[in-house]
C-alpha cells in the first residue's frame, strides 16, 4: 500500500471508529465465513461430511450474529457521541479600544462594533472554549492582554502581554470588560451576554458554525 493510501486509511479509522470496523468485520469476516461453508456444501470430489459441513455452518452463523452485534455496537456509540455533543463555553471581553487586543490559545473571534460619526472606535473579542469532558465551577482559562503604543519609527518592537485569567462560574456564556487601574488591567463581570445586539446584526451566536462544526 503507499503512503497517502495509507494514511488515508489511518484518517478513515479515525473518524469513524468503530462503524468502520464492523463495515470492515461484515465485509471480510462474514463473506469469507460464508465462502468456506458454501465451498463445503457444493464440493461433489470428494462430498463434505456432515461434520465439516456443521462447522463451516457454525462459524458462518457465528460470523453472522457476531457482525450484527458489532454493527449495533457501532451505531449506539456513533447515536451516544453525536448525541453527546461537545462541552462549551463562550466569553466574551467587550469595549476594547483599537490599541487594545486580546489573545488566548481558543477559537477567537474580533467583532468591530458600528462607528457613530465622532465616536471612539471598540471592537468586542468573543472566545469560545470547546472540549469533551463537562467544565468545574471555579476552573480557570488563561488569556493574554495586549495594549499597543504608537508605532516606532524605525525597527519592530514587541508588545508584552498581560495574563489574566476568568474564572468558570458555572454559566455556558459570560461577558467581561477590562478595567485598567494603575496600568493594570482587571475582568469584571458583565451581568448579560447578548451577542446579537452587541453584534448588531440578526446573528444570535457569532460561533454558531464553529459549534455546529464541533457536533458534527
Amino acid at each position: 500500500m503507499e503512503i497517502p493510501a495509507f494514511e488515508r486509511a489511518v484518517q478513515l479509522a479515525e473518524q469513524f471508529g468503530p462503524f468502520l470496523f464492523a463495515v470492515l468485520f461484515i465485509l471480510v469476516i462474514t463473506r469469507t465465513a460464508h465462502g468456506y461453508y458454501r465451498e463445503a456444501i457444493t464440493r461433489t470430489n470428494p462430498p463434505a461430511s456432515t461434520e465439516e459441513r456443521r462447522t463451516y455452518r457454525f462459524y458462518f452463523l457465528c460470523s453472522v450474529w457476531t457482525g450484527l452485534v458489532v454493527m449495533a455496537l457501532a451505531i449506539g456509540w456513533w447515536l451516544y457521541a453525536n448525541w453527546r455533543g461537545g462541552n462549551f463555553y463562550q466569553v466574551a471581553i467587550l469595549n476594547l479600544k483599537d490599541n487594545e487586543g486580546i489573545s488566548a490559545d481558543y477559537f477567537t473571534k474580533s467583532v468591530q462594533r458600528p462607528l457613530v460619526p465622532g465616536g471612539t472606535p471598540i471592537h468586542d473579542v468573543y472566545l469560545l472554549i470547546v472540549r469533551d469532558r463537562p467544565f468545574q465551577v471555579g476552573e480557570k482559562f488563561a488569556l493574554s492582554y495586549y495594549k499597543f503604543g504608537p508605532a516606532p519609527e524605525s525597527g519592530l518592537v514587541g508588545v508584552d502581554p498581560v495574563p489574566l485569567e476568568i474564572t468558570y462560574s458555572g454559566k455556558p456564556m459570560e461577558s467581561f470588560r477590562v478595567n485598567v487601574q494603575d496600568g493594570v488591567p482587571t475582568l469584571i463581570t458583565i451581568n448579560a451576554f447578548q451577542p446579537g445586539l452587541l453584534m448588531g446584526s440578526t446573528a444570535s451566536d457569532p460561533f454558531l458554525s464553529e459549534r455546529e462544526g464541533e457536533r458534527r
